[in-house]
C-alpha cells in the first residue's frame, strides 16, 4: 500500500471508530477507556447486536438449518487448540464457527476451498466435519511474504497480513484431520483458480476484509462452485472497516444471500 493511500485509509478507519463510539457507546463504556481495544470492540458489538436484534441489517436472516433444510438432529465436532479459538468474549464468533461446522456436516462436501488460513483454525473445523475422503484447500500469503498484494486493504487486513505471513505453525498440525488439509500460497486476486472450477462445494471466504477483495473472491468462487454448493463469507455486519456488507448489499440484488441470525457468517446456495 502506497503512503497516500495508507494515509487515506487510516483517516477513514479513525472516522469509522469516532462515528462507532459515538452510535455504540454509553456511559458504562467509560469503564473501558483505560483499555482501547476492548472499548472498540465493545461499542462495534453494541451496534452489531443492534442491527441483529432490530433486523436492520441488509441480508434476510436464516439458520443454517432452515436455509438448508437440515435434519433435526445434527452432530458437529469443535476443537479446542491453544491458539486461535472464536469462543471468547465476543461470543458471535462462537455462532459462526458453529454455523460453518453445521454448514460441513449438512453439506458432506468432497471438496472445501478455503480463502484466508491465518493460523488455521477454520481449516481445521472444516476437516474436522468433513467426510472421511474430503480435501480442504486453504489459501493464505506465503509465510515471510514482504511484497505488495494486488488490491487494495483495509488497515486491519495489514495487521492480519503481518500476522499470517510470520505463522509458524497452523493450529491443526499434529491434528489425525490435518491430512486432509492442503495449504496454498498466494494473492486471491491474482491466483490460478482455473483447476478449481466447477470442483468445489463448500467455498469460505475470510481473506482480505476491503470492498476490492470481497468482490474478487466472490467472483472466483461463483466460477469454482457448481449448483448445490454452498459460498460462505465471514465478517458480515461487523461495523469495524470492512467491505464485506458493502459488497454483499450489491450481490444479493442477484442472489439469495442469507445471514446467520446473531453471527456474522452469510452464505449463499448456488443453483
Amino acid at each position: 500500500m502506497t503512503g497516500a493511500r495508507r494515509f487515506g485509509e487510516l483517516g477513514r478507519t479513525l472516522a469509522v471508530v469516532a462515528r462507532n463510539l459515538l452510535l455504540g457507546g454509553n456511559v458504562a463504556a467509560l469503564r473501558l477507556a483505560h483499555q482501547p481495544r476492548a472499548l472498540i470492540n465493545y461499542v462495534n458489538e453494541n451496534l452489531f447486536l443492534f442491527q441483529t436484534l432490530a433486523d436492520r441489517r441488509p441480508l434476510p436472516q436464516r439458520s443454517v438449518f432452515d436455509a438448508l433444510n437440515a435434519p433435526r438432529d445434527v452432530t458437529i465436532r469443535l476443537a479446542n487448540p491453544p491458539t486461535g479459538a472464536w469462543f471468547h468474549a465476543i461470543a458471535s464468533y462462537a455462532i459462526d464457527i458453529v454455523s460453518l461446522c453445521l454448514l460441513t456436516r449438512v453439506l458432506q462436501p468432497k471438496v472445501i476451498f478455503e480463502i484466508g488460513t491465518l493460523q488455521g483454525y477454520t481449516a481445521l473445523h472444516f476437516a474436522l466435519n468433513a467426510p472421511e475422503d474430503a480435501t480442504v484447500y486453504t489459501l493464505d500469503l506465503p509465510r515471510g511474504y514482504d511484497g505488495r498484494v494486488q488490491l487494495a486493504t483495509t488497515v486491519v487486513d495489514d495487521e492480519h497480513i503481518r500476522s499470517s505471513v510470520q505463522t509458524q505453525r497452523y493450529v491443526f498440525d499434529g491434528y489425525p484431520e490435518a491430512a486432509k488439509i492442503h495449504c496454498l500460497f498466494g494473492d486471491s486476486a491474482t491466483f490460478d483458480f482455473t483447476p478449481f472450477h466447477g470442483r468445489v462445494d463448500l467455498f469460505f471466504i475470510d481473506g482480505a476484509h476491503s470492498y476490492e477483495y470481497v468482490r474478487s473472491d466472490t467472483l472466483n468462487a461463483l466460477k469454482c462452485c457448481r449448483p448445490g454448493s454452498v459460498i460462505a463469507w465471514h465478517d458480515f455486519g461487523r461495523v469495524g472497516v470492512n467491505g464485506v456488507s458493502r459488497w454483499l448489499a450489491q450481490l444479493a440484488r442477484k442472489y439469495d444471500v442469507v445471514a446467520t441470525p446473531g453471527g456474522s457468517l452469510a452464505y449463499l446456495v448456488v443453483k
